[in-house]
């Protein structure tokens, strides 16, 4: 067993322990899928841990869960969920950079945020956000608000097409994005607290990017482009 498959067996027992014998079944489901894709090379320990736990939160609140959940066009959802026949995409942000945008990682973290919601929203009835308590994250305060104009979304989708070409975000998503709610984790406690979009504006708005923050990463070299 390596570090990854103790760690993720640790968490299922603490988890099972948290939650109760009602759900240890699904929980044991969660934890086999996550080693089973470790053992492909397609997921980090971090991430893992932090789906998990929102995971094991959603089932307790009566939802049926898929980790890495396959869409399409090679889309794959963190979470995605279901309860009284609607969905919900909930997508895991840890708030790690590459060393690529070592020189951006806040506008580059910005556009990731943008894109996410873009590309996944569409495919849930409902889309959200999680991400560790020690994170903010760089949600354009213009997403969270309930209506947008037609240039600020224009200035979306630009600094997006900097960092994402391939394919680009169509300009259509970002002006029908919906995000339901952002779940903030905290692994320690394996706490997780649900936060309307309005909340987290108030709560943030002095630490998350405003049009005139995302008009000055426009203005900046692009340093990390795939």
């Amino acid at each position: 067993m390596d570090r990854f498959e103790r760690d993720v067996e640790f968490m299922a027992e603490r988890l099972k322990k948290h939650y109760g014998r009602e759900i240890w079944s699904r929980i044991d489901e969660m934890k086999d899928r996550l080693i089973t894709l470790h053992k492909l090379n397609r997921v980090k320990i971090n991430h893992s841990i932090m789906e998990f736990v929102m995971g094991a939160y959603l089932i307790e609140k009566g939802y049926r869960v898929s980790l890495e959940h396959p869409l399409e066009n090679d889309l794959v959802a963190d979470i995605m969920a279901w309860k009284n026949g609607r969905s919900m995409i909930v997508e895991v942000e840890t708030g790690f950079t590459s060393p690529e945008n070592a020189l951006d990682p806040q506008s580059y973290l910005t556009a990731r945020i943008i894109s996410k919601i873009a590309r996944y929203s569409i495919f849930a009835d409902k889309f959200s956000l999680a991400t560790p308590l020690h994170n903010i994250l760089q949600i354009p305060i213009i997403l969270l608000r309930p209506r947008r104009r037609k240039n600020e979304i224009k200035l979306l989708k630009n600094l997006c097409d900097r960092y994402y070409s391939t394919p680009k975000v169509d300009l259509e998503k970002l002006e029908d994005i919906k995000l339901h709610m952002i779940y903030i984790i905290n692994v320690d406690t394996l706490e997780v607290r649900p936060l309307r979009p309005k909340t987290y504006l108030k709560l943030n708005k002095n630490l998350i990017p405003k049009l005139e923050d995302i008009k000055n990463y426009l203005r900046r070299p692009t340093f990390g482009a795939t």
